[in-house]
Formats: structure tokens, C-alpha cells, sequence
């Protein structure tokens, strides 16, 4: 990839994470795990982001030397595990969308029981 192209998708990936809206859009999301970690670092999060990243980036590096080696069983090991760990980037990428902007934190204040007994 030329470094030129480089920039532009990190430009991209960056001006997406300045207009935070309330919730993301999960198809874009989705989209964007073509790039590696490119769906969590849409929604914000850059620690899962980066751990995908560089998982896909060494399975695939590692599947490409075995590959001119000569190593089927290795290239295709690695290739199984790419593969899951791309499924996995495109679920999480898809649940945080979904979940971009929810609170966790429950105002207790607001919670109450009421008992309601009919004859």
C-alpha cells in the first residue's frame, strides 16, 4: 500500500470519530473490517481496534511466509484462524455500533418495584 493511500484511510478513520453522533451506523461498521480494526475504531474503540489490527496483520504475515515456504498445513492453520478472527472483528464491530452511545450506568433513583394485585 502506498503511503499516500495509507494516509487517506487514516485521515478517513479519524474524521469519522470527530462527529460523534448518538448511535453509528453498524452496515459502515461492518464495511470497515476490511481494513484490520477498522469497524472498532469507528465506534471508538481503540484498544479492541488496535489487538484486531495487529492480530490480522501478523496471521497474515505469518500465513504469507509459510506460504513461500511451502507449508500448507501452517499457511492453512493460520488462514482458518485469519478467518475467525475476521468473524469476530465483524460481530464486534457490529454489536458496538449498536450499542454506540448507550448508558451503563443505571440511575437508581429511577428504579422502583410496584406489586399490583387484581381479585
Amino acid at each position: 500500500m502506498k503511503k499516500s493511500s495509507l494516509c487517506i484511510v487514516v485521515i478517513l478513520l479519524v474524521s469519522m470519530n470527530v462527529v460523534h453522533a448518538e448511535e453509528k451506523n453498524a452496515n459502515l461498521a461492518m464495511l470497515l473490517c476490511v481494513l484490520p480494526g477498522g469497524g472498532q475504531f469507528y465506534t471508538s474503540r481503540y484498544i479492541p481496534g488496535i489487538v484486531i489490527a495487529s492480530t490480522e496483520i501478523a496471521l497474515g504475515y505469518y500465513a504469507y511466509k509459510y506460504h513461500r515456504e511451502d507449508n500448507v498445513e501452517q499457511r492453512n492453520s493460520l488462514l482458518w484462524w485469519g478467518l475467525f478472527v475476521f468473524g469476530y472483528s465483524l460481530a464486534d464491530a457490529y454489536v458496538g455500533a449498536k450499542m454506540y452511545g448507550f448508558d451503563v450506568e443505571a440511575d437508581i433513583d429511577k428504579i422502583s418495584f410496584g406489586i399490583k394485585l387484581t381479585w
